[in-house]
């Protein structure tokens, strides 16, 4: 993840309503477009797109009501490309693995289409339209998918040139046209190749008691993978993330790897916990899972009682954080959370996870929970989850109990979830949000508001970021009003590269997200 970038992202949004015919590309010019990723390009044969991450979109979006949107192009490097279509966050697909044309995504579901209608190099013209509740996608003339759709939804139209090179040469709308809203404004908080790292990865952030942001990261010396020299970094801001420190060493072991973040702020005493996993630095995930390392993965526990100013030498808390049979070992990544409410105020909760190795025939990951009763003087080990779990973020329910937000194994594509009615001390049956379609990948979840909160509005807000559908790419977040058993409102924030991310609500009470960008 050489040019990977750690961003704080504040969300702001606004939409005008302009009614009539727009024109985006005009013989291979670019006249309003919005683009993602790498630049298109123009060139005299039309305006250039490749690679896996870049998407095309019409400069503006098609508002209530009917609409029509024609694209004209030629796509070369065609052969089982994934070269789509986008219509929101859906995808119709010119031609995917196995040689077929397919559809994914909320409106279409995982269709196979049957085999391709384009050929390698020739003439495109695509056709999407809404009638009323109905939306239609045909290409060079043939109905190919439809499927329904609000007449009341805004809708984004665009390409994706997913390992294809495409060239377009025309691309215009007509219909009820509203003005995109203006991209998040983004501020770079690590960037890789400055001070001294070659990668900056695995975010997490918190808000201390003084209303510093404190954002983490793993600052990787001399590459991008997860073993070698890698130190852990904080950097604060005291203007709600409009600025930020230089990088702050916590911990440099020499050429060891020290990482996963998963800071906690105690809000009785103000001192911020930083949960922290090591290794030594020639030992790789696959030695350490094999037992072929010199040590396991071991847990470590550091903290700052002055605003995140300076930190404690980290103290080694496996005894009681971790199993013998265990290998693996990450806490986090992103942040943990104290419990507010019900029996167990007061307790700080880590989400972590490990490689179990009780049975040597099999070596599962599972997402267990670490917690502490004593304001961090001692740390005890919390539920095991069942197999095919592993990375995951915690948040605390309206009547104290614990949601655990997992990365998931199951080969569905959704995101594994489970709560604990004691605190972390056991859990309820793992159950798959099938709302919450995203990759393997880290995600986070954060408590806004409860709905008996001071300034909430009478309203629970809980948010979830993470990456949307196969890849780690298209950032979203959803948010729930009903303690996360339904997810309602989901929001793009970003459509290019981007992977691990940590939620935080801002002193101000707006939005913002660390997330890893255009790695």
């Amino acid at each position: 993840m050489r040019n990977s970038r750690s961003s704080l992202l504040i969300l702001l949004a606004a939409s005008t309503a302009f009614a009539g015919d727009a024109v985006f590309v005009n013989s291979g010019q670019p006249a309003d477009v919005r683009t993602s990723g790498a630049p298109w390009n123009h060139t005299e044969h039309g305006l250039r797109g490749s690679g896996t991450g870049n998407v095309l979109l019409g400069g503006k979006r098609l508002g209530p009501g009917d609409f029509t949107v024609t694209m004209d192009l030629t796509i070369t490097n065609l052969a089982e490309s994934a070269a789509t279509i986008v219509v929101n966050q859906s995808h119709f697909g010119f031609e995917g693995q196995g040689g077929e044309m397919f559809a994914e995504g909320p409106l279409f579901g995982r269709q196979n289409l049957g085999k391709p209608v384009v050929k390698e190099g020739s003439k495109v013209n695509a056709i999407v339209s809404r009638q009323q509740d109905e939306l239609t996608v045909g290409v060079n003339g043939r109905t190919l998918i439809k499927a329904p759709i609000s007449s009341r939804a805004q809708v984004d139209v665009g390409l994706r040139p997913w390992r294809s090179t495409m060239l377009v040469t025309g691309f215009r709308a007509s219909g009820n046209l509203v003005a995109a809203p203006e991209p998040p404004p983004h501020v770079t908080v690590f960037k890789s190749g400055a001070g001294g790292a070659h990668t900056y990865r695995i975010p997490a952030i918190v808000v201390t008691k003084k209303g510093t942001l404190l954002a983490f990261c793993e600052g990787r010396r001399s590459g991008r993978g997860d073993a070698g020299d890698i130190d852990m970094l904080v950097s604060r801001s005291t203007d709600n993330g409009q600025t930020w420190s230089k990088p702050v060493i916590v911990w440099d072991d020499e050429g060891n790897t020290c990482g996963n973040p998963a800071p906690v702020v105690d809000q009785s005493t103000g001192t911020i916990w930083l949960p922290m996993t090591w290794n030594l630095g020639s030992d790789h995930e696959r030695d350490i899972m094999a037992g072929k390392s010199q040590f396991p993965r071991e847990v470590y526990m550091a903290h700052s009682k002055d605003d995140g100013l300076t930190w404690s030498t980290p103290v080694r808390i496996s005894n009681t954080t971790r199993k013998d049979h265990w290998r693996w070992y990450a806490t986090g990544p992103g942040n943990s959370i104290q419990l507010t409410r019900g029996p167990h105020k007061g307790r700080l909760v880590v989400p972590a996870n490990h490689s179990d190795h009780s049975d040597e025939s099999q070596h599962p990951y599972r997402s267990h929970i670490v917690y502490s009763d004593d304001h961090g003087k001692t740390w005890q080990l919390g539920a095991i989850h069942e197999e095919k779990t592993n990375e995951s973020a915690v948040v605390e329910l309206s009547d104290g109990s614990v949601l655990q937000a997992m990365r998931s194994y199951h080969g569905k594509g959704l995101r594994a979830m489970a709560v604990s009615r004691d605190g972390g001390g056991s859990f309820e049956d793992l159950y798959l949000d099938n709302a919450l379609n995203t990759p393997v990948c880290q995600a986070n979840i954060l408590r806004y508001s409860f709905a008996d909160g001071e300034g909430s509005r009478e309203k629970s807000r809980i948010l979830f970021c993470s990456p949307r559908g196969g890849g780690r790419s298209n950032l979203h977040v959803w948010m729930s009003y009903d303690e996360g058993r339904t997810w309602p409102v989901i929001r793009q924030i970003y459509e290019g590269k981007s992977a691990y991310s940590n939620l935080v609500r801002l002193p101000d009470g707006r939005i913002g997200v660390l997330y890893e960008k255009d790695g």
